[in-house]
């Protein structure tokens, strides 16, 4: 039930459109009811007249009165004038039900779309305000599903639905009414089934509820393993993989149509039964008015209009049950919606977030420990201490997963840590407001992400509207440069999507160039050069030593060439900090870094003794 009031909440600041273009549906919807009325007219007035020389006028209805009072006096001689007017009575009163209508339509029509594109924008800036942990709890693919495929079952609800509840209301009881003026009695019979065909209805839309909420839990997972192939379909192809993702398809598609055909079956079954409870209706209406016209009770007008609202009243009933079906699947979509909006939004509030003013860097790490989820066994950090002065190069190594990035992640305020406190300036970090923080923050990762547009608009992401010179100057010091001249648009070349047209080289400075547009006073490199060749790293390193001059920069690298010119070097340790100190320091000690020192150099070695091989002419 909820989930129902949410979705009529959808309309929002609409629903007084909504309310009008009810209003003029309802209009109608009550000149519709006047229709048979003129078919009682025409019958009664003027066809008996015809046949038996003497209409049947004695003690019409009042509606019926009025009609007889617009045209003229109905007499042998003027027969065709009489139904010509009476024509034009129905002209008249069917250009009033098609106005309305569209009226209605349109309004309701243009409500719909406003209110689903302010859900959609709602929805989205939602989920950009979601915390990192909820992107690791939460598949992509279930949040790409229930952003496009929800949004749009609740469209088609919110858009012809509701409308339609509606038109159907004021169908039946318009015509309940137009029948119980005549005849009571009659009435109640042309409706005496409506509380068996409400509760088989309420029982499928229970029924089509659940099915609705499996069918689209499969989806999701459907959706979820496209999404994810498409992303990684060049290492599918890499490994000639294609028939196992076919086969993960496959088996996923059969799930989600073992669900379909459940949902065929319970729709198999029910129609056919609703359609013969309304037909039973009509049926019993029909008699019933039969029976009274016999007795004399009813006119055979009165009949013929009492067969027409006997159509009318049936005809709401049998909709009805797709109107609950439609609002099972709505409401089941606004529940799923719904998981996302109820999600609690990350906590950007801050004490500090003066953007006029930059950050030093200076960086301490008092005691800190923290795991990425609560129940694990193991922390990511334990009781890690450093402090990082204002415009030092400072290098972090260690084995994978050792804790290297989680540090970043919290100093980035990603995560918060379960024990101690990190200070930034000497405040404590939470002092800062997080879009500020972020601001300031210069992360360039490992495994860089491009956006699907030019090789300018990714290196420009951060300021748009910057200057072209501003743009080449940081694609200089990224050496972006190097590999431009062969794009075939230059800095228009577009990169596809994450940069799959790129090398993982190419991307990685394509993204240290975005970063370095930001102008971050505090630049992190998570092994962003792992991908480039020494030399090339070299030449990145000797243009940021000037761009990041007087400014704080973390490196995060495994080889000893990106790290070895740092102020100071921290070595993690499965959390912990091993070793700390300058690259002759550390050198001097036995540890993991002079064990990777001595590794690189062995390789190093090797690689020369065999290149002086190959290249000798006794080889």
């Amino acid at each position: 039930m909820q989930n129902i009031i949410k979705l009529f909440q959808v309309l929002d600041q609409w629903k007084w459109r909504y309310v009008l273009a009810g209003c003029l549906l309802i209009l109608a919807m009550v000149v519709s009811m006047l229709i048979p009325k003129i078919l009682q007219m025409t019958i009664d007035g003027v066809v008996l007249f015809a046949l038996e020389g003497e209409a049947t006028t004695n003690k019409p209805d009042a509606i019926v009165s009025f009609f007889y009072s617009l045209i003229p006096e109905i007499r042998k001689d003027n027969l065709l004038t009489s139904l010509a007017w009476i024509g034009a009575l129905f002209v008249l009163i069917s250009a009033i039900r098609s106005g309305t209508q569209f009226l209605s339509g349109v309004i309701a029509a243009d409500s719909t779309e406003k209110a689903i594109k302010r859900l959609r924008d709602t929805l989205f800036s939602h989920i950009q305000a979601m915390p990192a942990t909820y992107f690791g709890e939460v598949p992509s693919g279930d949040l790409i599903q229930r952003s496009t495929g929800d949004v749009d079952t609740v469209k088609g609800f919110i858009g012809t639905q509701v409308v339609s509840v509606i038109r159907f209301t004021a169908f039946f009881f318009g015509a309940f009414a137009m029948m119980y003026i005549v005849h009571p009695v009659a009435a109640f019979i042309a409706v005496c089934l409506v509380p068996v065909i409400a509760i088989t209805a309420f029982l499928f839309f229970m029924k089509e509820r659940k099915m609705w909420e499996e069918h689209e839990a499969e989806q999701d997972k459907l959706t979820a393993i496209i999404q994810e192939n498409l992303s990684g379909i060049r290492v599918v192809k890499a490994f000639a993989n294609q028939d196992f993702e076919i086969e993960k398809f496959v088996q996923q598609n059969k799930a989600k149509l073992k669900i379909g055909v459940r949902q065929v079956d319970l729709h198999t079954f029910f129609w056919p039964l609703s359609d013969f409870l309304v037909h039973t209706q009509i049926v019993l209406g029909i008699v019933g008015s039969a029976y009274f016209t016999l007795t004399g009770a009813l006119t055979i007008g009165e009949f013929s209009a009492f067969f027409a609202y006997s159509i009318m009243v049936a005809w709401p009933m049998r909709e009805s049950a797709m109107i609950m079906s439609q609002m099972g699947m709505a409401a089941v979509a606004m529940g799923r919606i719904s998981q996302i909006l109820d999600a609690k939004e990350e906590d950007y509030s801050g004490k500090i977030n003066d953007k006029t003013q930059p950050i030093r860097g200076d960086i301490e790490f008092r005691n800190v420990s923290f795991k990425y989820k609560k129940d694990d066994e193991a922390y990511a950090l334990r009781n890690v201490s450093f402090k990082i002065r204002a415009g030092e190069k400072i290098a972090f190594m260690g084995a994978t997963g050792a804790g290297k990035s989680t540090v970043i992640a919290l100093l980035a305020r990603f995560y918060e840590p379960d024990e101690g406190e990190i200070l930034l300036d000497g405040q404590p970090l939470h002092f800062y407001e997080k879009q500020y923080l972020r601001s300031r923050l210069g992360i360039v990762h490992q495994k860089p992400f491009l956006f699907s547009t030019t090789i300018q608009k990714n290196i420009a992401y951060t300021r748009p509207q910057a200057q072209e010179g501003l743009i080449l100057d940081a694609a200089k010091a990224a050496d972006v440069e190097t590999f431009i001249d062969k794009m075939t648009k230059g800095y228009d070349t577009l990169v596809g999507e994450k940069g799959v047209t790129l090398s993982g080289g190419q991307k990685q400075r394509v993204a240290l160039a975005r970063t370095l547009m930001s102008n971050p006073d505090i630049l992190v490199l998570d092994d962003a050069t792992s991908a480039v060749d020494t030399e090339t790293e070299y030449d990145i390193q000797q243009a940021l030593r000037e761009k990041m001059r007087d400014k704080t920069s973390i490196i995060i690298a495994h080889r000893l060439t990106a790290v070895q010119e740092a102020d100071r070097i921290i070595v993690f340790d499965a959390g912990s900090i091993a070793q700390m100190g300058t690259h002759d320091e550390l050198l001097m000690q036995k540890g993991f870094y002079r064990k990777i020192y001595d590794i690189q150099v062995a390789v190093e070695d090797e690689i020369r003794n065999v290149t002086r091989a190959s290249s000798s002419p006794y080889s």
